[in-house]
């Protein structure tokens, strides 16, 4: 909420219009990639003059054209930084780019949702980082590279302008090497150690299926050998399969590395990696869903998994977390680190007090191996529904965040007279639902759920009336995040 000791932006007077560049380095940092692959490339082209006892070409002309081509590099890089800026002023951040056809971006600063500050490592070596700017929207401005300090002077500024506070950007001496993104305002929640994170790479269901997998294939190449290539195909397996067990726990190791969350007054905030760090700010009035899941060994440590589905931003789940935005909360988390961190997002609910349903006997002729452990259950806040058999999963949705409930059944479910419910959010990475209900009384159920996701529907007009006269009279785009409607969520 906005500080009333704070005057508004708009009360202050027009701030100066400021106009600058990215830092000079980024047209290196953008295009070591490709100067990576063209070395690449010519190297192999290289070795094949001798394996393959070719001619090699002139050395001058190759170089010539190896030159020429790095040349036209820098020249494209160069000049795209030179018709690159990003203008500052009262009301707005703008960026221009593009050489032959330009292209203006201009974002208002109340439509600024959250900030993301991501480190890749050719950034963090030369100690650069990249905004990503998220507006509500699946595309994301970016704004590469600045320097470190910057960056983060930068975002703080937007963030403060964007719930309605005066403010200055101010950069602070920070060390060339840093492995979280804290400032004086956070206060850590959750903080994970390697030696969590590498025991929860190993026990997970993941590691097992690959493991599995892997001593299936050698035992059938080792009993097949002599039709297989003998030995050297035996040895050439294993070493493939080590490689890609190694590869997922250092991808889980590296992504995940000093994994830190902390609270500060905009919301909550991850900082993770090792090779690049990534700082991502998660608004929670933004979380459409919650979805917690435990591997069959986690069921005997009691750590779980959290997953979130935010509003407009394009989460990316896979293994590759090294640098882009992840849909996980929490990658290893223990119970009372869970409890801690659903109340900060749902200070009034408590998903565990929630009396969770089990499906009906009959479930079992439909889902024979996750039947016995389905169940649904709900409160005046929050909808739970459990499933899963080797990976047991949970999916929390708040009422104030279900925008329809659907009933749905198959020729079988009708048979056996069973029906299903979906919940749908405005997210779009995870979805809800309820398996096995009995259908007798699905639809009182379904009638019941609509009303309480009506009853949580903000009342807009007692909203803007709670908004001062000179954001309302801005009209509904005035109501942002620091305007918002009260939700289940009162951390914002």
């Amino acid at each position: 909420m906005t500080d009333p000791a704070t005057p508004p932006a708009n009360a202050a007077e027009p701030d100066p219009k400021r106009s600058e560049r990215p830092h000079p380095l980024t047209p290196l940092i953008r295009g070591w990639v490709v100067l990576l692959a063209l070395l690449i490339g010519f190297g192999r082209e290289v070795l094949s003059w001798f394996t393959d006892n070719r001619e090699p070409p002139p050395l001058l002309l190759l170089l010539g054209i190896l030159g020429g081509v790095v040349v036209a590099a820098i020249a494209v890089g160069l000049l795209s930084w030179l018709t690159t800026q990003f203008v500052i002023d009262s009301e707005e951040l703008r960026i221009e780019t593009g050489i032959l056809a330009r292209k203006s971006q201009r974002i208002a600063f109340d439509k600024v949702t959250s900030i993301d500050v991501l480190q890749p490592l050719a950034a963090r070596v030369f100690v650069l980082a990249e905004l990503q700017i998220d507006i509500g929207s699946a595309d994301r401005v970016k704004l590469r590279y600045l320097s470190r300090a910057r960056a983060y002077a930068l975002r703080d500024y937007l963030l403060s302008r964007a719930h309605g506070h005066r403010a200055e950007i101010t950069e602070t001496g920070a060390p060339a090497l840093q492995l979280t993104d804290l400032s004086k305002a956070d206060q850590v929640v959750v903080r994970l150690t390697p030696r969590r994170l590498v025991i929860g790479a190993i026990t997970s269901n993941e590691f097992v299926g690959l493991l599995l997998t892997m001593i299936v294939t050698i035992t059938l190449v080792a009993i097949f050998s002599s039709y297989l290539g003998g030995t050297l195909a035996l040895i050439a397996l294993a070493i493939s399969a080590v490689s890609g067990i190694g590869g997922f726990i250092g991808r889980r190791i590296t992504g995940q590395f000093n994994f830190t969350l902390s609270t500060r007054p905009a919301g909550l905030r991850i900082s993770r990696g090792l090779t690049s760090l990534t700082s991502q700010s998660l608004p929670p009035r933004r979380i459409q869903l919650v979805r917690l899941s435990q591997s069959f060994l986690w069921r005997r440590l009691g750590w779980y998994r959290v997953e979130i589905d935010v509003l407009g931003v394009g989460l990316r789940n896979d293994e590759d977390t090294r640098s882009a935005i992840s849909s996980v909360l929490l990658p290893v988390a223990d119970a009372q680190q869970l409890r801690t961190v659903l109340t900060l997002l749902w200070p009034e609910s408590d998903y565990a007090s929630i009396e969770l349903h089990p499906a009906p006997f009959r479930t079992r002729w439909l889902h024979p191996t996750s039947g016995p452990f389905l169940a649904f259950g709900y409160d005046q806040q929050l909808v739970v529904s459990r499933h899963g058999w080797l990976e047991r999963r949970w999916d929390l949705v708040p009422h104030a965040r279900v925008q329809s409930v659907r009933i749905w059944q198959g020729p079988f479910s009708r048979r056996l007279s069973l029906a299903n419910l979906a919940f749908h959010t405005a997210g779009n990475h995870l979805s809800a639902r309820a398996l096995g209900l009995d259908a007798d009384q699905i639809s009182s159920r379904q009638a019941e759920l609509i009303e309480l996701a009506q009853a949580h529907r903000p009342d807009i007009t007692s909203a803007r009336s709670a908004v001062p006269d000179n954001a309302t009279q801005a009209g509904p785009e005035a109501l942002r995040a620091d305007q918002a409607e009260a939700t289940i969520s009162s951390i914002e």
